[in-house]
C-alpha cells in the first residue's frame, strides 16, 4: 500500500475536514503509471461500470436492430440528471421497443441534482423511473433482452440470462476475479461486483485500447464515440462528467459512480484509471479525478473546465467563497518517469 492522497476542505485558511483517496492509472499491459493508497481494496464501481454494462447492447446487434442514435447509446452509459430531454430520449426508445416506463426495473427516483428535484417537487411531480439516473442503462438492458428473446420481467435478477451474460462480459474485461468477487445490489437493482481498483483500472485501459475480443472491442469503441460526442446525455447541466467529456475533445472517457468512485480511459495514451474517495464523498472524488488528470499532464483538459469545477469553492449562503476543496501533497506520490506524454 502506498500513501493515500488527501483531499482537504478548508475554511478561513484552516483545514476543516479531510477525505482520503485511493487510485491507480495503468496501461492495458498492466504497467502502473500512477498509484496511491490501497489499489487492491475491493470497490463497487457502481455507475462507473456502465460502459461495460452497455457492451452487449452493441455486441448483441440490438443497437442496429433498433437503430439507436449516438444520443441513445450515450444515455445507456449515463447517470443522467433526469432533465426533460433525458426523459424524452428514454421514453421514445421504450416506445420503439413496444414497452412502457413501467417496464423499467430501476425503480422510481427524483432527478439527480437538488435544483432539479426542487423544481420537480414545486410542479407537484413525484419520483418516477424515467427520472432515475439509470433509466437509459435499463432501456439498453431491455433492448438486449428483446434481441435475445429473454424475458423482460426480472431482468435485474442475478439469475436472469441477461445478468449472467453481463457477468461473462465483465469477466473478459476485468478478469476472472469477477467470478469470486463479492456481489451486491446497486441502487437501480442490478448486481454490482466489488473489484480491486487494480482490476478496474486495467479493465478500463483494455476498453480504451481495444484489448478485448473483436465483438466487445468493436462495441467498446462505438460506445466510446457515443459518450464523447454526446457528453450532455452522460450527465447533463452543471455536472462534472459532462464538462470533463467536453473538455476532453474526444480523447477522454470518464464516469462517476456512487460512493466516491471514478473510472475512465485515455485511449490515445493507452491509459485506464480507477479512483475511490474512501468516505464516499462526491466532492472528494470530483477533486480527485481533476487532480489525477492534472498529474498525468492533461493540463488542457483541466484548464478547459469551468473554474468552479477546476477549483471547488466552499460558499456561504450568500455565495461568498469562504474556503476550498483541494488535493494536497501530490508531488511526493507521483512517479513522473512512467507517465507517457500527453
Amino acid at each position: 500500500m502506498t500513501t493515500p492522497w488527501t483531499i482537504e476542505v478548508t475554511r478561513g485558511g484552516y483545514v476543516e475536514s479531510r477525505h482520503s483517496g485511493h487510485g491507480l492509472v495503468t496501461t492495458a499491459s498492466g504497467e502502473r503509471v500512477l498509484e496511491f493508497g490501497e489499489i487492491d481494496r475491493p470497490t463497487f464501481p457502481r455507475s462507473a461500470a456502465k460502459w461495460v454494462q452497455g457492451l452487449p447492447l452493441v455486441a448483441s446487434g440490438a443497437a442496429d436492430r433498433y437503430q439507436l442514435s449516438r444520443a441513445e447509446l450515450a444515455i445507456a452509459c449515463a447517470s443522467h440528471n433526469g432533465e426533460a430531454q433525458h426523459c424524452q430520449t428514454v421514453l421514445n426508445w421504450l416506445t420503439r421497443l413496444g414497452l412502457a416506463e413501467s417496464d423499467l426495473e430501476c425503480g422510481p427516483s427524483w432527478p439527480f441534482t437538488e435544483p432539479l428535484r426542487l423544481e420537480a417537487a414545486a410542479r407537484g411531480e413525484t419520483p418516477r423511473p424515467l427520472t432515475h439516473c439509470c433509466s437509459g442503462k435499463h432501456a439498453g438492458m431491455l433492448s438486449v433482452c428483446l434481441t435475445h428473446g429473454w424475458p423482460t420481467q426480472g431482468y435485474t435478477q442475478r439469475t436472469h440470462p441477461l445478468q449472467q451474460h453481463l457477468t461473462t462480459v465483465m469477466t473478459e474485461v476485468f478478469g476472472p476475479i469477477v467470478e469470486t468477487a463479492p456481489c451486491g445490489i446497486d441502487g437501480c437493482s442490478v448486481p454490482t461486483f466489488a473489484l480491486p481498483l487494480q482490476a478496474l483500472a486495467l479493465g478500463f485501459a483494455r476498453l480504451g485500447s481495444g484489448d478485448l475480443s473483436t465483438p466487445l472491442a468493436t462495441a467498446a469503441r462505438r460506445l466510446f464515440e457515443a459518450q464523447v460526442h454526446e457528453p450532455w446525455m452522460i450527465a447533463g447541466s452543471d455536472r462534472l462528467d459532462t464538462a470533463l467529456l467536453e473538455a476532453g475533445q474526444g480523447r477522454l472517457q470518464v464516469k462517476m459512480g456512487a460512493e466516491g468512485v471514478y473510472c475512465g480511459a485515455l485511449p490515445d495514451r493507452g491509459l485506464g484509471f480507477a479512483l475511490k474517495c474512501e468516505d464516499g464523498a462526491l466532492r472528494g472524488s470530483e477533486a480527485l479525478v481533476v487532480a489525477v488528470l492534472e498529474s498525468l499532464g492533461e493540463h488542457d483538459i483541466v484548464a478547459a473546465l469551468p473554474d468552479a469545477m477546476r477549483h471547488q469553492k466552499i460558499l456561504s449562503a450568500r455565495g461568498v467563497p469562504v474556503g476550498e476543496v483541494r488535493v494536497s501533497g501530490l508531488g511526493s506520490r507521483l512517479r513522473p518517469r512512467k507517465v507517457p506524454s500527453a
